[in-house]
């Protein structure tokens, strides 16, 4: 038998696992959610889940359990490509341990330890330090399939207009070229934006480059490079996180000249408290602590941020080329000629010139909803942490602000009380959580318990929405529980207790 034979028929009895754990698991499995029809006669789903990585496959898994079936999750990148492993995670491997629990944590051949072993063997999983991206992904994939999760990719959502106590959502869907190839509209009762790092807004790249330079000299980290563009090139990179370090050794590797990584901060950040943050205790009950704890904790973690992990500094420390400056803010940047070739000269917070030919951002992002096409028309009903929380005077943070301020179970909160009540039936489970719910939607070492919560919080808006109609069925049940002749042991009769 052939390796790839051997490692597709583990993956595939490894599959069968799965299935037979959740027969196992099924009770209670009869369906409750009750059928909506739209006044046009089209379909309304339960849930609609916008994007199809991880988080959105997760909640999408979660809802299932629940026996809530009537669900399906749009993503705008063909099969293999959603979320950013194979497109803009320029890592080569998870940045978290490797003992994490996957999609489904109750479901140990769901695991990502159960993936890579029937693939590879124990010795490998042994030996392995941290899973591969590409990895990641093919095993995100492998559980699409075992779950029968329904997405619909090549599939974005425009845009999410409420109607009464349904959502309309506008569709574009494209072909392999991403190119528009029709339009669509679809209605849903919940929305859940699972739609990642930059979810809530935008890849962040600061005016005074996007306004001073044509975009064929600069890119975000977070959007598409054709690193092949750079080969004998130099290249300057402006941020200290891993993101930073990734991006420069990726231009290095694909044959850059030289990869200058330019840290506005004195020093190198070497504390990384989101380490800390993998606690049992804090990822499950983060969430339960009032508004002043989360804000000071937030705020001691996003003084220090996350920092470069070693592997990723040992990387580009390996190449030839690597340089890293550290104070050394960009405060200006504009084309100028030197040697009859037109480069990019940016201005230090030294004083000291840089010359190059690209630019690469890697500062992180802004949250801000009308960044976001599918929330663009509802962000001004979006309650932010700047609406709801006023801290105490030297300790306020714009950046903490900026986040949105979400309920108990990732539901967004209405700006003004009354305005908006459809917000709470929107779920935002993406990185800008992070404030309101701690580690939790795009951060998959919190899944254990960040997608419990959000699906129950999903399933409790459902049922009690419905539960005056749900009670009618209830009273309505009529099904015969004793039926038939019973022997009573005391009598030598035999009574009949129902008639035929």
């Amino acid at each position: 038998m052939s390796v790839n034979s051997t490692e597709y028929s583990a993956l595939d009895e490894l599959a069968s696992r799965v299935q037979a754990d959740l027969h196992v698991l099924r009770f209670p499995h009869d369906p409750w959610v009750l059928t909506k029809t739209h006044p046009s006669g089209k379909h309304v789903y339960d849930v609609a889940i916008i994007g199809g990585g991880q988080g959105g496959l997760a909640i999408a898994a979660g809802l299932l359990r629940e026996r809530v079936d009537n669900i399906v999750v749009f993503d705008r990148q063909p099969k293999g490509l959603e979320g950013p492993w194979n497109n803009t995670a320029r890592m080569r491997t998870l940045r978290t341990v490797k003992h994490l629990p996957g999609i489904d944590a109750s479901l140990t051949s769901l695991a990502p330890q159960a993936w890579y072993t029937a693939k590879y063997g124990e010795e490998a999983w042994e030996a392995l330090i941290k899973i591969p991206k590409e990895d990641w992904q093919e095993y995100l994939t492998w559980c699409r399939d075992t779950l029968k999760i329904p997405v619909e990719n090549l599939t974005g959502v425009s845009n999410v207009i409420p109607e009464g106590k349904l959502f309309r959502l506008e569709l574009n869907r494209f072909d392999i070229r991403g190119e528009i190839s029709a339009r669509d509209v679809v209605y849903a009762r919940r929305v859940v934006v699972a739609t990642g790092v930059d979810g809530s807004g935008a890849w962040h790249v600061p005016k005074f480059i996007s306004s001073a330079l044509p975009k064929d000299r600069y890119a975000s980290s977070g959007e598409h490079i054709d690193f092949s563009k750079l080969v004998g090139k130099k290249i300057a990179v402006l941020g200290a996180g891993a993101s930073a370090f990734d991006n420069a050794s990726t231009a290095l590797e694909a044959g850059a000249l030289e990869a200058t990584v330019c840290i506005r901060r004195k020093d190198i950040q070497r504390i990384n408290p989101q380490i800390w943050m993998a606690k049992a205790g804090f990822l499950n009950h983060y969430a339960d602590m009032d508004n002043s704890l989360k804000w000071k904790y937030m705020r001691h973690m996003f003084r220090y941020n996350i920092p470069a992990p070693q592997d990723a500094y040992n990387r580009l420390s390996g190449l030839e080329g690597a340089s890293v400056r550290t104070n050394a803010a960009w405060e200006g940047v504009k084309l100028v000629i030197d040697d009859e070739k037109e480069q990019v000269e940016v201005t230090l917070a030294s004083g000291d010139k840089l010359k190059v030919d690209y630019l690469i951002v890697a500062v992180g992002f802004v949250n801000d909803f009308s960044l976001r096409p599918e929330l663009s028309s509802i962000a001004n009903d979006i309650a932010l942490w700047k609406d709801k929380y006023s801290p105490v005077q030297g300790e306020e943070d714009a950046q903490i602000s900026s986040h949105p301020y979400l309920g108990e179970n990732f539901e967004f909160v209405e700006k003004t009380p009354g305005e908006a009540p459809y917000i709470k039936n929107i779920f935002n489970f993406t990185y800008s959580a992070l404030v309101s719910m701690g580690l939790s939607g795009s951060a998959i070492s919190g899944f254990r318990y960040s997608v419990p919560r959000a699906v129950r919080g999903i399933t409790k808006s459902l049922y009690l929405e419905d539960a005056e109609e749900i009670y009618n069925k209830f009273t309505d049940y009529a099904e015969l529980e004793m039926v038939g002749v019973v022997p009573f042991s005391n009598s030598t009769q035999t009574r009949k207790i129902f008639a035929d």
